[in-house]
């Protein structure tokens, strides 16, 4: 592209490319770097540009003197916005290993060509039982699809066996309503309603595990009342390994130091006030708490320590029954 346009093009590709507040460039280098892309420019030519440039919001920054030197001031992220990012893409199951590396190079571009290696950097930890499901983004895509045009989907949903392998998990193609993406613990889950036997039911599907999605445009999604009864602010926390069912309202026996991790998980919408039949330390305070009573959720008032099960009377048999059964399991290996 010849003429003032150009020239001007090429000075901002110059000073975004290869300029930042660590490495300026001097008006000799500028020049340089213009003529190797077919441009060569005066430093007066040069300084109007950058003027032109500044009165279109783009912050060219320089010294003053004989020795100036210049670099672009302001770009859409900053490079610690941007660690942040890469940082939760490297750490994420739901991104696939190719998809991730594809997204993180596009991101560095956002960067001078010096700052790029600071995003290299891998998060302490990354996790490496990355999805395998490459199309994860198609999936998506189609999923917000169905959510927009307020019609069903059906779908393949997948199960590991035995051999490591991910495969069809029933013969039927799986058909639901879908109602929203949710992200939690690390992963993407389609909510959704589903009309089992005559009766609307929530489900909720990894959709990693989701494969061959349809659409079915020719049918009207169902659900609307079952998804007015939902909490978008509890609806997670309540929910620990994503498993449906009725919320209940938990009650537990446990000390001052069992608050901060219920909080943690639930929130502070609970309930903590003394424990009338308390006889030690371990369990001096009441803490009521709204959850779906699964079996992550024992598992994990468990995991905790001296924490009681108070109510209700059927949660309370269920962890009894837990842990005999795993007791059982040790009391029979000797």
């Amino acid at each position: 592209m010849a003429g003032k346009t150009g020239n001007i093009l090429a000075l901002y590709d110059v000073l975004y490319r290869r300029t930042d507040e660590d490495h300026p460039l001097t008006m000799r280098e500028i020049q340089d770097e213009m003529v190797e892309m077919g441009y060569n420019c005066s430093e007066d030519t040069i300084l109007r540009h950058m003027r032109l440039l500044r009165e279109w919001h783009v912050k060219v920054e320089g010294s003053m003197g004989r020795n100036a030197r210049y670099y672009l001031g302001n770009r859409l992220l900053k490079k610690e916005e941007l660690k942040l990012i890469v940082d939760a893409i490297n750490a994420s199951n739901f991104i696939g290993r190719e998809i991730a590396d594809e997204m993180v190079q596009k991101l560095k571009e956002l960067l001078s060509e010096n700052q790029r290696d600071y995003l290299d950097r891998n998060v302490l930890g990354m996790v490496n039982n990355k999805t395998e499901n490459q199309k994860i983004l198609d999936n998506v895509d189609k999923i917000q699809e169905a959510c927009d045009k307020k019609v069903p989907i059906s779908f393949t949903y997948m199960k590991w066996n035995k051999d490591l392998e991910l495969v069809p998990k029933s013969d039927k193609a799986e058909i639901v309503n879908p109602w929203s993406l949710i992200w939690a613990d690390d992963r993407y889950y389609l909510y959704a309603i589903k009309n089992k036997c005559g009766k609307l039911v929530e489900r909720h599907y990894r959709v990693d595990k989701m494969t061959d999605i349809k659409l079915l445009k020719d049918q009207t999604r169902e659900g609307m009342v079952k998804v007015r009864e939902i909490c978008p602010n509890t609806y997670v926390s309540r929910r620990m390994g994503m498993f449906t069912g009725e919320e209940r309202k938990i009650t537990v026996a446990a000390s001052e130091e069992m608050v901060g991790p219920i909080i943690d998980q639930f929130g502070k919408n609970i309930k903590v006030y003394a424990n009338p039949d308390k006889t030690d330390k371990s369990n001096e305070l009441l803490i009521e708490f709204y959850a779906v009573p699964s079996i992550i959720l024992l598992g994990w008032l468990v995991g905790l320590g001296d924490v009681e099960v108070i109510g209700p009377k059927e949660v309370k048999e269920d962890m009894i029954n837990l842990l005999k059964k795993t007791s059982a399991k040790y009391d029979r290996q000797g």
